[in-house]
């Protein structure tokens, strides 16, 4: 893979595009990194679960650009260190979902995350992004932290969200970017108002 055009990129690695060839290599990443699916779901990875990954989409009924999915890759060893998932324009013009930001596990704390996260913010405004929005579970509360390091505002709470045999409260983030403003998101997506059902 790592032939292929560099999307992002940093001093020891690479994001690179996947394609549905890689669903084996993405469930290689999945198995050997299940720290996310045991605290999210209380199992490992089911074993379809790169298949199903490359293949998912947001509601069909829900206004939306491209999906992509990103491998990056260590330089020069090609170790697979994280994925990146997200779609473009979702819910509304400008709005960009991160859907993933999966770092494997020993690379926690190494300074990869905020480095990705740097440069994947840097990308999406290059390419029109205003705001950038995600979840996060708060049975995770370590990514709950990072993620407010990192700037994302909480503006609301989906609680009993279904995870496998599982439940958790999902907190909604959103970044604003640029002279975007969180006041004019909301104006723009209700879904993610406080007081939205």
């Amino acid at each position: 893979m790592l032939d292929r055009t560099p999307q992002i990129e940093g001093e020891r690695w690479v994001a690179v595009t996947l394609s549905p060839d890689d669903a084996p290599a993405l469930q290689a990443f999945f198995d050997a990194n299940p720290l996310y699916s045991e605290l999210a779901y209380g199992r490992p990875w089911p074993p379809d679960t790169g298949v199903q990954e490359l293949a998912e989409r947001p509601p069909a009924d829900w206004p939306q650009g491209a999906t992509r999915h990103w491998a990056v890759l260590e330089r020069g060893t090609g170790r697979w260190l994280a994925l990146i998932a997200f779609t473009e324009d979702l819910l509304a013009p400008h709005v960009w979902h991160l859907r993933w930001l999966l770092v494997a596990t020993a690379e926690h704390g190494s300074g990869l995350a905020p480095a990705l996260d740097a440069a994947w913010l840097a990308h999406a405004e290059r390419a029109g992004a205003r705001w950038v929005r995600l979840g996060v579970i708060h049975g995770n509360p370590r990514a709950v932290a990072f993620w407010a390091r990192q700037g994302y505002v909480e503006t609301r709470l989906r609680h009993d969200m279904p995870y496998g045999t599982r439940t958790q409260t999902v907190s909604v983030r959103v970044k604003a970017l640029g002279d975007a403003t969180l006041e004019e998101y909301l104006a723009r997506v209700a879904r993610d108002r406080p007081e939205s059902p």
